[in-house]
């Protein structure tokens, strides 16, 4: 690789690095910009906790995301949020105990409010079925407990040993009702018992949109349990 070739990597590297980092804040916008609404819930069942997010960007799903400034505001449940940050997708950030229905509540300045809910009932549920057992040479494929996945929908897997938990997998096979777990998943985990994580996740459109901008309610369900590895 020659340097000039290094150089432009790195400017491309990041060119993309501060379009994923950038943002704006809401006020700067003219009222009539459509505003891209993106929700997100997780039912964390073995934390017995719901984290609710929440993200927006102008325009659409394309667009910059935003801060909510001025007049601006989401709330979860009618509670502001409890984490903002930059980090990743959602910005808004909120957690209650429990396995708790949500509504979110998007005022736009200038304009009134959009509601839209994400309910335990939206989601497909998945459990981790007992007596698992994972063979460390050859991978295994995993069954879980729950109808099979419907068009859209996607299941991805991971194991937890210690302190070591490996990447995920995943499968989006329209009506799959197991994973295959690889051999390269159990290179760093030892025989003996490992924590088995299913997250099961389905998209569905927004109940109120903001004009042409569109939007999404992202809805996943997480569910732990104990299987063997040999």
């Amino acid at each position: 690789m020659t340097m000039n070739t290094i150089r432009l990597f790195i400017l491309l590297f990041g060119s993309l690095l501060m379009v994923s980092c950038a943002k704006q804040q809401s006020d700067d916008l003219p009222v009539e910009t459509p505003i891209y609404q993106d929700y997100k819930v997780l039912f964390d069942k073995p934390e017995n906790r719901t984290r609710a997010y929440a993200t927006f960007r102008k325009n659409s799903s394309l667009g910059v995301r935003l801060q909510l400034t001025g007049g601006s505001s989401i709330t979860f449940n009618g509670n502001s949020y409890t984490t903002y940050t930059e980090l990743d997708n959602y910005f808004y950030r909120w957690a209650a105990d429990g396995m708790v229905d949500v509504a979110f509540r998007y005022t736009k300045e200038g304009v009134g409010q959009f509601v839209n809910t994400i309910a335990r009932a939206d989601t497909n549920d998945i459990d981790v079925l007992p007596g698992v057992v994972i063979s460390r040479v050859n991978g295994g494929q995993v069954y879980w407990w729950g109808i099979g996945l419907e068009p859209g929908e996607t299941v991805s897997a991971k194991l937890k040993q210690g302190s070591t938990t490996t990447s995920s997998v995943t499968v989006t096979t329209s009506g799959a009702e197991s994973i295959q777990l690889p051999p390269s998943m159990m290179t760093n985990l030892n025989a003996g018992t490992a924590d088995l994580y299913f997250t099961r996740t389905r998209t569905l459109g927004l109940q109120q949109a903001d004009g042409g901008a569109g939007g999404r309610r992202v809805v996943e369900v997480e569910a732990r349990g104990t299987v063997t590895l040999e």
